[in-house]
C-alpha cells in the first residue's frame, strides 16, 4: 500500500473513535507508520484534513451534511430525555441515530457542545415565529388577553414530558465550569435577547407599545421572567399554575406596555 493510502486509511480510522478538531498530523503519522511531515504533505494543513475526510464521510454515509446533523440534534433530545445530561453518553447518541460515534464527532466536538447545538435549535425555534406572534398580540381588540394566551400556551409547553426539557437545561447550566462553554451559551442567548430586542423596537415604531420603556431591557426581563416562572414550578409544581400566573402577570405587563397616553 503506498504512503498516501495509508494516510488516509489511518486518518478515516482515527476519525471513527476521535473528535475530528483533535486529529493532529502527529496521531495520522503514528497510525499509518510514516514521519508528520509526510501527512502535512499530503493534506497541505490540518483544516484541508479535516474538510477531506469530511467529505468523504458524508460520501459513504450517502446523506447530507445538514441531513446528518439534524439527525444527531433528535436522537440527542431522546437519549439526553431518557437518561439526562449527566448519564446520557454520546455512544447512546449514536446508537440511537443509527451511526458510529466517529460520525457524531465529525459535527460535535463534545457532549456539551451537542448540548449546547440543542438548546441553540430550540432558542432560533423560539426566535423564528416570535416577531408574528408579537405583532398578533399587540394587534389584537384585546392585547392584554392576547398576551395571556400566549404566555399560557408557552408555559404550557414545558409540561410536556414532565418539564424534561426545563428539566435539562437547568441540569446543563447548573453544572457548566468551562468558559469556552460558558461563552458559547452566552453568544446564543444574547442572540436571542437582541433579536427580541428589535421585535420591540419595531412594535414600538408602530406604537403599540409605549416608548417609555427600554426594548433590550424588556427583552431581557420578559425571558427572565418566563424562565424564572418554569424554574419555580420544576422547584414547586404544587404551588405553580401557569393558567393563573399568566392571567395575573398578562395584567401587570399590559399596564405596563400600552401605549403611551396622550
Amino acid at each position: 500500500m503506498k504512503s498516501s493510502e495509508r494516510i488516509l486509511k489511518a486518518a478515516l480510522e482515527l476519525a471513527g473513535h476521535q473528535a475530528y478538531d483533535k486529529i493532529t498530523f502527529a496521531d495520522v503519522a503514528k497510525e499509518a507508520g510514516v514521519h508528520w511531515t509526510t501527512v502535512q504533505r499530503y493534506f497541505g494543513c490540518k483544516e484541508d484534513m479535516r474538510k477531506i475526510l469530511l467529505e468523504r464521510q458524508t460520501q459513504n454515509n450517502h446523506q447530507s451534511l445538514s441531513d446528518t446533523r439534524t439527525k444527531i440534534l433528535d436522537a440527542a433530545n431522546r437519549v439526553f430525555a431518557k437518561y439526562g445530561y449527566e448519564s446520557a453518553t454520546l455512544d447512546q447518541v449514536a446508537s440511537d441515530a443509527g451511526m458510529t460515534k466517529g460520525a457524531v464527532y465529525w459535527h460535535f466536538s463534545s457532549k456539551s457542545d451537542l448540548f449546547l447545538a440543542i438548546c441553540d435549535r430550540s432558542l432560533r425555534q423560539l426566535t423564528g415565529g416570535l416577531a408574528k406572534q408579537c405583532h398578533d398580540v399587540f394587534t389584537s381588540p384585546d392585547p392584554m388577553e392576547a398576551i395571556r394566551i400566549l404566555l399560557e400556551s408557552e408555559l404550557g409547553t414545558c409540561e410536556e414530558g414532565a418539564g424534561e426539557k426545563p428539566t435539562l437545561f437547568f441540569e446543563f447550566i447548573s453544572g457548566i465550569r468551562e468558559p469556552a462553554v460558558r461563552k458559547k451559551l452566552c453568544e446564543s442567548f444574547s442572540n436571542l435577547f437582541n433579536e427580541t430586542t428589535d421585535i420591540f423596537k419595531a412594535i414600538q415604531s408602530k406604537d403599540l407599545v409605549t416608548s417609555r420603556v427600554d426594548p433590550h431591557s424588556l427583552s431581557v426581563a420578559l425571558h427572565a421572567l418566563v424562565n424564572g416562572i418554569v424554574l419555580m414550578w420544576l422547584i414547586a409544581p404544587e404551588q405553580v399554575s401557569f393558567k393563573s400566573i399568566s392571567a395575573e402577570v398578562s395584567k401587570i405587563l399590559w399596564n405596563g406596555l400600552q401605549p403611551n397616553k396622550l
